[in-house]
């Protein structure tokens, strides 16, 4: 499938975005539920202002979404926002899972990805 530019350039965004082990860990925290930001300093041990820092980034990547309820802010997972790069792994991890040996267990996504790139580098 043919993707465009300007989707490739926001998929670059939003992993960009991802590759920072506290961000991660704050997306992971979210999946789950919506949180406000001292459930998040809680859950995770960032303390303010990193956790604001990341919070804003993961905001301007358009990562999680906001709603105030009285004086506390809530943040959440927004699913668009990661449409793109779930997209672009799917795509990547279709020719590995097809190119497995039937009756062979597969490898976790990771794993695979690592064994096809390291052959490709070798």
């Amino acid at each position: 499938m043919k993707r465009r530019k300007n989707d490739l350039m926001q998929t670059a965004e939003t992993l960009r975005a991802l590759a920072h082990r506290s961000r991660l860990e704050l997306v992971l925290a979210l999946a789950s539920a919506a949180r406000s930001v001292g459930e998040l300093e809680q859950l995770t041990g960032i303390e303010q202002p990193a956790l604001s820092q990341q919070l804003a980034i993961l905001r301007k990547a358009r990562l999680v979404l906001t709603q105030r309820k009285g004086k506390h802010v809530f943040y959440r997972v927004d699913p668009t926002g990661l449409a793109g790069v779930v997209a672009l792994l799917g795509e990547l991890v279709g020719p590995v899972a097809r190119a497995e040996p039937s009756g062979t267990q597969s490898p976790s996504s990771a794993a695979a990805f690592a064994r096809v790139t390291s052959r490709d580098v070798a």
